[in-house]
């Protein structure tokens, strides 16, 4: 046990990781002579390959090339806030005059400091002291100017282990519109309300949340269980960078089932008859099954992993062994409903509402109100939906500092969430 915690705390080729430079982060995929962009730095990656997770590491110049930065472990990192001391401030800015005449290092004499030992502390220092107005500004505008120089020239990176909270924190950050503007209390409330447990099949349409969504299930399902989750999404490949970069056993993977809502159901409804007749050793949906062929290797796996689908003669394609797989699940009810999508959910919900069991919940995400108010006007139309909410909650960051403590400038207020419960008819 302590061998296997180790080799999975420990960075290898093939790994994907999250690079933190002070705020900003990025999701890397490890490999031999990889190197990363990392805003104006070009990173050559090699270094972590063999150390631990979480461990900090200081970008130096490779020897001969300004541009490209190598990486070394060091144990703790020093913050130009506080290792510098001011001596003396003024008491206003008004009349402190704001061009390029106040500094007296160029550009050239930068970059040479740059050259000769990329250290923040040291360049900000030697900033402070070539700046002319610097001791005039006041103590707080002496130390966001210091702050807003680290941060152009921190030289220190650490390493994450990829998961939910950090990658859905990541995706919102970079851009929330890539995960349909879900935060992470947006995230952890779907989940809470679906009820995602180790025993169930849950049925997901997910359109546009770059597998964030996926993953999340998935993961809260865990591994070595018997839960299932049929993930449909609308085109001919769903999105699915958060999901692959969880790195997921290969049993837990694959009992994601990902299949295109139209053909899963066109399947269902003219091969309802047909599909259950399919040989049981080739796409077996039975989920102790499923957890038998997880405990073993890759390689001894039975028939239902995609790799041996395809590598057997005479064999259906891989995703109609997959909707096959689906409509068993399907045909069976499920646990759970989520829909979080870009297209207005009504017609959606009514095509998957048949497959929910009763007293099971039904869960949609959308960052607009008007359509899951269409929504909500359907369902109370409807006898066998109760308990119909329809929420938000306007979530405020907030710079907590001395004397400074105040909502951040830019937010966003999250996206709308319906939740209802369906009764047994």
């Amino acid at each position: 046990m302590e061998i296997d915690s180790d080799m999975s705390n420990t960075i290898k080729v093939g790994d994907f990781v999250v690079v933190q430079r002070q705020g900003y982060t990025k999701l890397h995929k490890v490999k031999a002579h990889s190197r990363l962009i990392l805003g104006s730095f070009n990173i050559e990656m090699d270094n972590v390959i063999g150390e631990k997770y979480y461990d900090t590491f200081q970008m130096k110049n490779m020897p001969g090339n300004r541009k490209l930065y190598t990486v070394e472990k060091v144990e703790q990192t020093n913050s130009a806030v506080e290792s510098l001391s001011i001596e003396q401030s003024g008491a206003d800015n008004r009349h402190i005059p704001n061009n390029a005449e106040s500094q007296g290092l160029t550009k050239d004499d930068i970059d040479k400091l740059k050259d000769e030992e990329l250290s923040s502390n040291i360049i900000v220092e030697q900033l402070i002291s070539n700046s002319k107005t610097f001791s005039l500004r006041t103590g707080y505008s002496q130390e966001k100017y210091i702050k807003k120089k680290e941060k152009k020239y921190f030289e220190y990176i650490q390493i994450k282990k990829p998961s939910i909270r950090i990658m859905g924190q990541m995706f919102y950050r970079q851009d929330p519109t890539k995960t349909l503007g879900i935060r992470i209390d947006d995230l952890s409330q779907i989940l809470t309300y679906a009820n995602i447990h180790q025993e169930g099949n849950h049925l997901l349409y997910d359109s546009g949340t770059s597998g964030l969504m996926p993953a999340a299930i998935t993961n809260s399902i865990g591994s070595q269980t018997t839960g299932c989750l049929i993930h449909m999404h609308p085109g001919n490949e769903c999105q699915k960078n958060g999901f692959v970069a969880m790195q997921f056993p290969i049993e837990q993977a694959e009992r994601c089932i990902n299949v295109n809502l139209y053909s899963v159901l066109r399947c269902y409804y003219q091969q309802k008859d047909s599909f259950s007749d399919s040989s049981e050793t080739k796409s077996d949906t039975n989920t102790d099954q499923n957890l038998e062929n997880g405990a073993k290797n890759n390689e001894e796996s039975e028939p239902t992993s995609k790799k041996a689908r395809l590598e057997e003669p005479n064999q259906k394609k891989s995703w109609q062994l997959d909707n096959e797989r689906a409509c068993k699940i399907l045909d069976q009810k499920v646990d759970s409903l989520i829909v979080t999508a870009k297209e207005h959910p009504v017609n959606i919900v009514k095509a998957l509402l048949p497959f929910l069991r009763g007293n099971r919940s039904l869960v949609v995400f959308s960052l607009l109100k008007e359509p899951l108010q269409d929504l909500y006007f359907y369902l109370k139309s409807r006898v066998d939906i109760v308990s119909i909410k329809l929420s938000n909650n306007f979530m405020r960051d907030y710079q907590v500092l001395p004397d400074r403590t105040h909502p951040e400038v830019n937010m966003n207020y999250g996206g709308y969430i319906l939740t209802g419960f369906k009764l047994i008819c």
